[in-house]
């Protein structure tokens, strides 16, 4: 048996929990609540006024004139996330943290490994020491596999227990639309309704080979997926797990059309992400653009390199290439620059063949270096001063 551990409204419940003058009222964590931005989470008080996660903040005041607006903590967050950890490893030693508050515990070897009524022992124990000692309330999927216990523990909110085995999330999801299945999105779910594919179940029974045709290599994956199906294995926290993408996106202060500070932007992102490749000690070969327009309309390109790269130099030029294809008269709200495809190199780095490329290498690695001792604004490209 597997357990999807997903704390409720987590940074809003943290926040809550921190601050007891918060208890019961509509909280709102965002950014700086006096500048424009989105709505990271809502507490349930605040959901109950319609208030969404990505929503943006204007919108979040407007449904909830009541509401706590209150700035994002990271490290809280990240101090609460790892004391959660340490409590799931009370009940597993294969705990696989998923994100800041999620988890997949895998209970086979434990003394809970005694089938469904072990299994709901050990969540309840969870919910009891999360609520005892954070003052925190969680949800718990119940399954056979991971697949299966990510969506168990969304069937019940907050502090839900749900089991599911693979005939009752069968039962439970086929009817359901093709995004209710996890790893499927929105663009994926409209692609596949052109199809004619609306629901789980007729994902689950579509021919394989025009899925493939269709999405490559995810097409068949889907429709696994859409059996209940996944033999991915739970990899503990002291194993690691790699990087998928790095990435970073930016709210203006305004609605903005002018090209000089849009593109300063894309200097600064693309340095951002290039520096954070190169300390955690990734490359990546795809470049993701992401703009949000005046009107809200969220437009997603991507392309591939020819080879990996962590040179920002790289990554802007890709970016900005993007950027010039994909924009319009419209005026931009958010951009954001990520690198997926992520590996990390091994053996001996390759020198570059030119002498500028050396050089620009040998500057990148001193710059770094300062930015380590005096922090990241030490030294910025005079292009992201825009």
């Amino acid at each position: 048996m597997i357990l999807h551990v997903d704390m409720d409204a987590f940074f809003a419940s943290v926040e809550q929990a921190s601050d007891p003058r918060l208890l019961g009222r509509p909280v709102i964590v965002c950014g700086d609540p006096d500048r424009r931005g989105t709505v990271a989470t809502a507490s349930y008080e605040a959901r109950e006024f319609g208030v969404t996660a990505g929503m943006p903040t204007s919108q979040a005041r407007r449904l909830c004139p009541g509401g706590v607006f209150v700035e994002g903590s990271p490290e809280k967050y990240r101090s609460v996330s790892v004391y959660l950890l340490e409590l799931y490893k009370r009940v597993t030693p294969a705990v696989e943290p998923f994100s800041i508050d999620e988890a997949f515990l895998d209970l086979a070897g434990t003394s809970y490994d005694t089938g469904r009524e072990g299994a709901e022992s050990a969540a309840r124990t969870i919910q009891r020491w999360v609520c005892d000692r954070l003052g925190l309330s969680a949800s718990v999927g119940i399954a056979p596999n991971k697949l299966v216990a990510k969506m168990a523990s969304g069937v019940r909110k907050p502090r839900g227990l749900t089991f599911l085995d693979e005939p009752a999330f069968r039962r439970r999801f086929w009817g359901q639309p093709c995004d209710a299945l996890w790893g499927v999105g929105g663009q994926t779910a409209q692609a596949l309704g052109r199809l004619g594919v609306r629901t789980v179940g007729e994902l689950a029974h579509f021919p394989e080979a025009r899925l493939a045709a269709a999405f490559g290599v995810n097409g068949p994956r889907m429709k696994v997926a859409a059996w209940g199906e996944d033999v991915s294995p739970v990899v503990p926290y002291y194993e690691g797990v790699d990087a998928r993408s790095m990435g970073h996106e930016f709210t203006l202060v305004h609605d903005e059309r002018d090209p000089a500070v849009l593109d300063g932007l894309l200097v600064r992102l693309s340095d951002q992400v290039a520096r954070r490749l190169r300390k955690e000690g990734y490359q990546g070969r795809v470049v993701v653009l992401k703009l949000r327009t005046s009107d809200f309309e969220t437009i997603l390109r991507q392309r591939a390199l020819a080879a990996f790269t962590d040179d920002e130099r790289v990554v802007y030029a890709v970016a900005r290439r993007l950027f010039h294809e994909n924009r319009d008269r419209r005026a931009v709200r958010l951009v954001g620059v990520t690198m997926a495809g992520l590996e990390k190199p091994y053996g001996v780095e390759q020198t570059p063949l030119f002498e500028r490329d050396r050089r620009a290498r040998s500057l990148v690695r001193r710059i770094d270096e300062v930015r380590d001792l005096y922090g990241e604004r030490a030294i910025l490209r005079a292009a992201a001063l825009r």
